[in-house]
């Protein structure tokens, strides 16, 4: 049905595009509004760490609370660092004041920006100001930086007009010396005096008025707002720099070693201050919009020479870490992505050799993309870290499907055009299509449909990332399984492949290389199955040293992000925040009484001093010492703070902590919320990846309560989230893989109709995933987010290979009848596919591995040798695999019309269910004849038996050119068991009386029925015995109807008939009774009737009817043959002697009647084992593996003494 609809609406392809194309317009537009970036035409990628967390889980709760009540935990750490490492001087400060104000006033979401000039004194002349204040004229405290400035700013504004008033002054001196002058020659004595005082009050005058006039000069020079009243003017701006400078260090000195500074805003050589920047809940310091603003600022400042020559600027956190891994990620989709396509267009061209074709695969592949981006956008959704992984799976999947389409476009065209006659009509397009589409529709679909199985089962994911990669994936592969069966079609109507030629087939480079594989294969399949186990083995023993780590290093160790991160871990604190929270327990003292809140208690403050002391190992090595790539650098507690106040905590009361809170809380460290319900412990810490984060947790889970019992203890913070999101999703990704493969195997065993089949066919994908897992083991390389999603890849392609290997190989199964032959036959026709669609997708992937992060180079790399590993399974593994068992498919079992009514007319199906019947059916093969078609010939030697399912064979003798039909079988009848069970010749010629269906069984389909359904093998062997029972019958009556009566040649006779059945025996009975065992002797035995017969004696108590059968387990019988019809003399001459574990198949002759026309009669004291027709069939029920090798002897038993009745016939 599936096959029809497809053939149905591929008649009709310029409808098909013109669909698809409006509906990829709409979908075009829905992704570009719901994933694009309006202002930047960017993918926008939720890079932060909600996607990966759990959005009902008890931290992610507590970290939303904590967010609230404290602000956001993630920090950036801005480093100011003197080059030649000399101590924090003036300049310095003065560098670190202006870029704190300018990040305040213009990085958006700040919350705070804490430096080494916000830290409140304890003690000393200013307390409750900054280390930076002294007291000042007045008594008052002043930063002195901003009496710095302010001096300066006096100086330079009075700069203009020193000049000036040295200019009055000299002004003022020559005046007095003329007035003087004038008057001693007026009145050179008498008026000396006199005029001497009146010059110099005049002119002093005189002079005031002028200097006034400057003075007013000078003052509308200076700022109107700046009081320089108390500046000392005399001094130099180098002695006031010298001065402040001095101060500075000396602060600074002081601060050496100081638990509020030291490592956190000050690094321990003084060389180095930082910035840490807190942002506003709701923030989103991780925005292109927040880092680009504050990297400006950096920058601006960094580009002023004056800064750059001394200072450098650095700054890092997992805000700056998560913004470049999003803006590293949408570079490798603009710069990657489109050259991995090309390379892929590449190879595509030179396995197909035309350009245009290249076209179909590249429309599939992209329309794929839009379509589940634009569905992705309509229905709300984003792209994060994990999702963007959709787009390779997409391509991946794609391009195999595709491909393989292709593949079988050409293979249909060339045996299209060879199954032409001479003067039959070119074949066209829509033929080769509608062949394609019926060859590929089952096998493509199944294969999309056991892919979205291992995708949705990532659904069930509790992390939103990992569902949303499920959805994504499974809603990408859905589309292109559509597209490959209905947009490729259509495209080709346009678009022509080139044809191969025919001979192209045996000759050229590449089948060359297949020859080779299947010589390999033919000579080394068992070989080959077990180098890959010792592979696999070899890749388990790897798995032990698997560990789960989603490691920080994401960037090159020499990309400025690194550096930067390096030198501030090294220089103060890492950037990596733990948040500690603690809450009174509910049946602790209300919280509503402050005096009683155990959050503000000394015994609360012992406590915390007893977990920081654990914490930084104070009294020796403790576990957090153990924890490799972990430095704990700063703790942000009370704890600290209190010491350092008081000078110590000693005799430290209720009440001073109380007070202390109530004075933090206004001006200072933020340690208790609002409502002071919560209080707040923060690590900074620096980490080498998510197993030393989650190694703390544990270990604070552990301790925590042991220190602060009276607590309930918690954490949380983006760091931790991350990092056990993170492991969650590689650790989901490994349990998804397995469900996956749970979920594959199912559907591979309903497929195959058997669940050792289901094993067997999934194996060659576990194999793949176990070196995957393996290599990693054995390379010490840890599991992280985007390589576990490799896995997924690598079952979707391995599981497409291997249901496309195994659709062809039924098909050739069929065709040839052996499935040796038929799977070596397979591995040119798909190889070919498989190989060109590996290559390219791993030429694509490799790709990858020139991003700039880590883990996207792992992932390129990983995932395209993990593909050609599972190419080399699949071209190895599989076909040897399938060579030495054989595998049914679940269309074939839905393909054959079977019911009741049909089976009961085919002697080899009595007693099978219908099930059973299209089971033995599809273990054999199925071969149509058109009428007079020769099956074979008399003389042949017979390999094979066969069954009429439909129509009619002819049976007939040629001698000297004169044909004699023999007998028509019809439905139901069996023939040539004699050539499968002993080789032998054909006696007559077989040919289709008219159109036939014949199933056809070998040894190649009885092995493997008996390894895998012994109970339908069983029922086979009994069917086939009781009509080898039947025919030995008839051959026994028509040999006693000739039977010579000349006694003189009797001896003669008896030696003939032993020579002959030491010749025909092709199996020993007794030595295949001792073959089977005493075991299974003593399973055999519960199903006989056990009779023990005196020397003389007739066996007149066992049935002879048809289906029981006799088996001699010691002693001799003979069955002897009526001398005439009316005789009631028996001849011993004209008897079957029996001995030894035989079977006395000629039994049946012995009706037990008086005209019988055989008796048996035991020669010796003989034991006798009588199967009935009913116990058979228990013993297939209950013992299927027993009965099936048991009823295998007696099948090839009979056929021995049908074979020696035959000749006897002849002889006579």
């Amino acid at each position: 049905m599936l096959i029809r609809f497809f053939n149905t609406v591929n008649r009709f392809p310029k409808t098909i595009l013109l669909i698809i194309l409006a509906l990829s317009a709409f979908f075009f537009y829905q992704a570009k509004e719901g994933l694009f970036d309006p202002q930047t035409g960017k993918i926008r990628i939720n890079s932060t760490v909600e996607p990966f967390i759990e959005r009902d889980s008890g931290a992610y709760q507590q970290f939303l609370e904590a967010r609230e009540a404290f602000g956001s935990a993630e920090v950036v750490v801005v480093a100011l660092h003197n080059k030649e490492r000399k101590p924090v001087d003036l300049k310095f400060l003065l560098t670190l004041s202006k870029l704190q104000k300018e990040i305040e006033n213009n990085v958006p979401g700040i919350s705070t920006v804490l430096s080494m000039l916000d830290i409140p004194q304890s003690s000393g002349t200013c307390p409750g100001k900054s280390y930076f204040h002294q007291m000042d004229y007045g008594s008052v405290c002043q930063s002195i930086l901003e009496k710095y400035q302010h001096d300066i700013a006096c100086l330079s504004s009075t700069a203009a007009y020193i000049d000036s008033e040295k200019g009055a002054d000299e002004s003022l001196e020559e005046s007095l010396e003329e007035g003087i002058e004038d008057s001693l020659e007026d009145n050179p004595e008498e008026s000396l005096e006199g005029s001497l005082e009146d010059s110099l009050e005049e002119n002093l005058m005189e002079s005031l008025d002028s200097y006034e006039q400057a003075q007013d000069e000078a003052d509308s020079y200076t700022e109107p707002s700046l009081d320089c009243a108390l500046t000392n003017n005399t001094q130099s701006p180098e002695n006031l720099h010298d001065q402040t400078d001095s101060k500075i260090r000396t602060i600074v000195s002081s601060l050496k070693k100081h638990p509020l500074f030291e490592g956190d805003l000050l690094s321990k050589d003084l060389s180095t201050a930082a910035l840490i920047l807190t942002f506003e809940p709701g923030s989103n310091p991780e925005s292109d919009s927040t880092q680009n603003i504050l990297k400006e600022q950096l920058t601006k400042h960094h580009q002023n020479s004056q800064i750059s020559d001394r200072l450098r600027i650095a700054y890092a956190g997992q805000p700056r870490q998560i913004n470049k891994a999003g803006g590293l990620i949408n570079e490798d989709m603009e710069k990657i992505f489109p050259l991995s396509i090309l390379l892929i267009v590449v190879i595509l061209l030179f396995s197909f050799r035309s350009l245009l074709t290249v076209i179909v695969p590249l429309a599939v592949v992209l329309s794929g993309i839009i379509w589940t981006a634009g569905i992705v956008g309509l229905i709300g959704g984003e792209l994060n870290l994990v999702t963007m992984v959709c787009a390779p799976i997409i391509l991946c999947v794609g391009s195999a499907y595709v491909i393989k389409f292709l593949n079988q476009y050409q293979t249909e065209s060339i045996q299209l055009r060879e199954a032409k006659k001479s003067g039959d009509p070119e074949t066209t397009i829509p033929e080769i299509i509608t062949a394609t589409i019926s060859s590929v529709t089952v096998p493509v679909t199944v294969t999309a449909i056991t892919t979205v199985a291992g995708f949705i089962a990532l659904v069930v994911s509790p992390i939103p990332a990992v569902q949303e990669l499920g959805l994504y994936s499974s809603i990408g592969i859905v589309t292109i399984n559509l597209f490959a069966l209905t947009l490729a079609p259509a495209l080709l109507h346009y678009i022509h492949l080139p044809e191969l030629p025919v001979t192209q087939k045996q000759s050229g480079l590449l089948n060359a290389f297949f020859s080779t594989i299947v010589e390999w294969l033919r000579l080394h399949s068992k070989q080959l199955i077990l180098i890959w186990l010792i592979v696999a083995a070899a890749a388990a023993l790897g798995m032990l040293g698997l560990s789960i780590n989603s490691t920080t290093k994401t960037f090159p160790e020499n990309s400025p992000i690194v550096k930067d991160l390096h030198f501030i871990e090294n220089e103060l604190a890492g950037t990596d925040s733990l948040r500690l929270l603690f809450k009174a327990k509910p049946d602790s003292t209300s919280q509503q009484d402050t005096l009683l809140n155990p959050l503000k208690t000394a015994k609360t403050i012992f406590g915390l001093k007893k977990l920081q002391d654990w914490l930084f190992q104070v009294n020796g090595t403790t576990e957090i010492g153990s924890i490799e790539g972990l430095k704990i650098d700063k703790i942000h507690s009370p704890v600290d703070v209190l010491d350092h106040y008081r000078m110590g905590l000693d005799k430290l009361t209720d009440d001073e902590v109380v007070k202390f809170y109530a004075k933090t809380g206004e001006n200072g460290p933020k340690f208790l919320s609002d409502a002071e319900d919560i209080l707040q412990v923060t690590l900074r810490m620096s980490s080498s990846g998510s197993t030393s984060f989650l190694a703390l947790r544990d270990l604070l889970v552990e301790k925590a309560p042991i220190f602060l019992p009276d607590l309930q203890f918690s954490y949380t913070g983006g760091g931790v989230l991350a990092s056990e999101s993170a492991n969650n999703i590689a650790q989901g990704q490994i349990n998804s893989v397995i469900l996956a493969l749970a979920i594959v195997f199912v559907m591979l065993s309903m497929l195959f109709l058997s669940w050792k089949m289901g094993v067997i066919a999934l194996f060659p994908n576990v194999i793949t995933i176990l070196v995957f897992f393996g290599s990693l083991g054995w390379l010490d390389i840890p599991i992280g987010v985007t390589i576990s999603v490799i896995a997924a890849i690598a079952l979707g392609i391995g599981v497409d290979d291997t249901i496309h290997f195994l659709s062809h190989y039924n098909e050739y199964a069929n065709k040839l009848r052996n499935k040796r032959k038929a799977s070596m036959k397979t591995v040119p026709v798909v190889g070919r596919a498989m190989m060109f669609s590996t290559m390219a997708l791993s030429a694509g992937f490799i790709l990858f591995s020139q991003s700039e992060m880590e883990s996207v180079i792992l992932f390129g790399t990983f995932t395209a040798v993990t593909l050609l590993v599972c190419l080399a399974i699949d071209m190895t593994f599989l076909p040897s695999v399938v060579m030495e068992t054989g595998l049914i498919t679940v269309w074939d079992y839905v393909g054959l019309k079977f019911d009741e009514e049909f089976i009961k007319d085919i002697d080899m199906f009595q007693n099978m269910k219908v099930r059973e019947a299209k089971m033995a059916s599809l273990m054999a093969y199925t071969v149509d004849m058109d009428p007079g078609k020769q099956l074979f010939s008399q003389g042949d030697i017979g390999d094979e038996m066969y069954v009429v399912l439909d129509g009619s064979i002819s049976i007939f003798l040629e001698k000297d050119g004169k044909r004699t039909d023999l007998v028509r079988l019809e439905k139901g009848n069996t023939f040539g068991e004699m050539g499968l069970f002993r080789n032998a010749e054909r006696s007559a010629s077989a040919e289709a009386y008219e159109k036939t269906r014949l199933l056809v069984i070998n040894r190649d389909c009885l092995e493997p029925l008996k390894k895998r359904n012994p109970k339908i093998a069983a029922k086979l062997f009994l069917n086939l015995a009781n009509s080898l029972q039947s025919s030995l019958k008839e051959t026994d009556e028509r040999l006693l109807a000739q039977k010579d009566f000349n006694l003189s040649s009797l001896e003669a006779k008896l030696n003939e008939d032993a020579e002959l059945e030491q010749k025909e025996m092709s199996i020993d009975p007794k030595a295949e009774w001792e073959k089977l065992g005493k075991k299974w002797h003593a399973k055999l035995e519960p199903f006989t009737i056990q009779y023990s017969v005196s020397k003389g004696k007739k066996l007149t108590k066992i049935n002879p009817e048809k289906g029981n059968f006799v088996f001699i387990k010691s002693g001799e019988v003979a069955v002897e043959s009526r001398v005439s019809p009316g005789s009631n003399a028996f001849s011993v001459g004209y008897c079957w002697t029996r001995q030894g574990f035989d079977l006395v198949g000629e039994f049946v002759l012995c009706e037990g009647k008086a005209d019988s026309s055989a008796r048996a009669t035991a020669r010796k004291d003989s034991e006798l084992m009588h199967f009935t027709h009913e116990s058979l069939l228990s013993l297939t029920q209950q013992e299927p593996r027993v009965a099936a090798q048991f009823l295998e002897n007696l099948v090839c038993m009979l056929s021995d003494q049908i074979a020696i009745a035959d000749k006897r016939l002849q002889n006579n």
